[in-house]
């Protein structure tokens, strides 16, 4: 009986192991454009759209844009895949994936759109 307990524990160790190393590798916290240059890992990075720079490649289906943070510091990020529909309206982005080549390879976008209710009042229609 003692031997099958310890198996027990052994298997609930090993397991809980495993989920914590797979938990881990799926969380994605926020970090600065010099973290994610440095880093060398998926991460997340917010910024402000810099709409000048907005470049879509049909052919090779790249968004390529820059961000800027309140710092001043730019990166540039290119991201392969649907471009999201409200894209265009977005002011800033959290964009998820990873440095390599002076670029950001994104996997992943979230847009971050100003809200279609500023500037309203209470009855539900632009002040004025």
């Amino acid at each position: 009986m003692k031997r099958a307990y310890f198996v027990g524990v052994i298997l609930m160790v090993a397991f809980a192991a495993l989920g914590a190393t797979q938990f881990r590798s799926t969380v994605r916290t926020y970090v600065s454009f010099q973290e994610a240059r440095s880093l060398g890992r998926a991460v997340q990075v917010k910024g402000a759209i810099d709409k000048a720079s907005v470049h879509l490649d049909k052919a090779h289906s790249n968004l390529n844009f820059d961000i800027t943070d309140p710092k001043g510091d730019r990166l540039a990020v290119v991201y392969r895949g649907t471009v999201p529909g409200n894209f265009d309206q977005a002011s800033h982005v959290v964009v998820i994936g990873q440095y390599h080549d002076k670029i950001f390879q994104a996997s992943d976008l979230l847009i971050k759109c100003p809200s279609k209710y500023q500037g309203q009042t209470e009855g539900g229609h632009a002040g004025s």
